[in-house]
C-alpha cells in the first residue's frame, strides 16, 4: 500500500509519516505541505491513499479536493483534520473523500479507515450535484473586505468600483451561498473552508 500525506504542520506530518512507516506493507511515498506539492505527488507517484488535512495556511478549504476530483486521480482520499461540521463533511464526501477522521481521535482510528479504504475494491465517488459554489477572484477580494467589516463605499474605493457594483456583488454572494446577511455569509465561507477568521 502506498500512502501520501498532506498537512501544513511539519510536526503532524512527521508524526504521521513515522506512524505509517512502521506499518507492515505500507510505503509512505511522499509528504506535502502545499497544494502544489500534493498535486505533484498525485501526478508523479502511484498513490493508493492520500491522507489530507483540509484547512491550511494557504486557505485551501475545499479547492484541493475539487482539483483532485476534476483531474480524476486514482488515489483514495481520507481527510484527517480538526475541522468539524456536517456541512463541510457533506461537501468533502461530494468531492469524493471516502472518510473523515478528526485529529482529536487516535491514529488507530485513522489506520482502520486507511485499511478499509485500501481493501475496498468497489469505490464509487459521489456525484457532483451538491458541491459548494466556488468563489471568483473578485468575489474572494470582496469577501476579504466584508470580513474586515468594511462598508460597500469603503470596498468600492479599494477596488476602484462603485458602491452600487459592490452591493450587487454582495447580494449575488448572499444568493449564491443562500445567506440572509453578511455575517451568515462570512460564517458559512469560514465553515466551508474558503476563508479563515
Amino acid at each position: 500500500m502506498t500512502i501520501a500525506l498532506f498537512d501544513d504542520h511539519p510536526i503532524i506530518l512527521e508524526g504521521l509519516k513515522d506512524y505509517f512507516s512502521k506499518k507492515e506493507g505500507v510505503e509512505v511515498v511522499g509528504t506535502a505541505t502545499t497544494k502544489a506539492d500534493v498535486i505533484n505527488l498525485l501526478e508523479t507517484q502511484d498513490i493508493d491513499i492520500l491522507v489530507s488535512d483540509v484547512i491550511t495556511d494557504e486557505e485551501l478549504g475545499l479547492e484541493l479536493f475539487e482539483e483532485i476530483q476534476k483531474r480524476r486521480f486514482t488515489a483514495k482520499v481520507i481527510v484527517y483534520s480538526s475541522l468539524k461540521g456536517d456541512l463541510v463533511h457533506n461537501f468533502l464526501y461530494e468531492y469524493g473523500v471516502i472518510g473523515i477522521v478528526n485529529k482529536s481521535r487516535g491514529l488507530e482510528e485513522l489506520w482502520q479507515l486507511v485499511e478499509v479504504a485500501y481493501l475496498t475494491t468497489e469505490y464509487k465517488k459521489k456525484n457532483n450535484d451538491s458541491v459548494p459554489p466556488t468563489l471568483t477572484l473578485k468575489e474572494k477580494e470582496i469577501v476579504k473586505y466584508l470580513s474586515k467589516g468594511l462598508t460597500a463605499k469603503e470596498i468600492a474605493v479599494l477596488t476602484n468600483s462603485s458602491a452600487n457594483t459592490i452591493n450587487n456583488q454582495k447580494n449575488h454572494l448572499l444568493a449564491k451561498f443562500d445567506c440572509l446577511n453578511t455575517i451568515e455569509l462570512i460564517s458559512k465561507l469560514t465553515l466551508i473552508g474558503y476563508m479563515k477568521m
